[in-house]
């Protein structure tokens, strides 16, 4: 018991010197700085593909068309996504309290290590795209199942690496 206590003493100890060196505004203010890092990130990467697929998909054929299709559905709900998040960062707020600061932290936290699995579920289904197209006899079925699982894999594989670098920053 009497283990437990200091252990306790010394984490709160420890707790109110970190938080004792900041005020919530300067956590809020560090949070918000790197989540609109992050979220322009996703931004550029999604007017990137936009414009090199919309450029692209003109004069490809076969599953480089298909390729280029998915990637321009994908960055649509990115670049959404992205504008969405903008718009709310830019957002004007109330004054921030410490507990409100920890709790989007968090939430952010929680949500960065969903989106890494489902990231997961994205490159496995494209790879299984990919592996299905080599079984597929009518040659415009190939091509379709293989350029989106190339784009489905490609796609997966940045926002799993933006996700767990994001995840990884912000728990640091």
């Amino acid at each position: 018991m009497k283990r437990l206590f200091f252990a306790l003493l010394i984490l709160l100890v420890n707790v109110l010197s970190v938080f004792a060196q900041h005020t919530p505004q300067d956590l809020f203010s560090k949070q918000q700085q790197l989540q609109k890092v992050s979220t322009w990130t996703l931004a550029g990467w999604s007017v990137a593909n936009l414009a090199v697929s919309g450029i692209g998909i003109g004069s490809a054929q076969g599953s480089t068309k298909y390729f280029h299709e998915m990637n321009l559905y994908w960055n649509a709900v990115n670049a959404g996504i992205a504008g969405l998040g903008l718009v709310h960062l830019y957002k004007k707020r109330d004054a921030p309290t410490l507990s409100s600061v920890i709790r989007e932290h968090y939430g952010l936290q929680n949500s960065l290590l969903l989106n890494s699995g489902l990231d997961v579920a994205y490159v496995t289904s494209g790879l299984w795209l990919m592996d299905k197209s080599k079984a597929e006899s009518d040659p415009k079925r190939h091509d379709r199942f293989r350029g989106f699982g190339q784009a489905i894999v490609a796609q997966g594989g940045f926002l799993l690496l933006f996700d767990v670098t994001n995840l990884l920053i912000h728990r640091s």
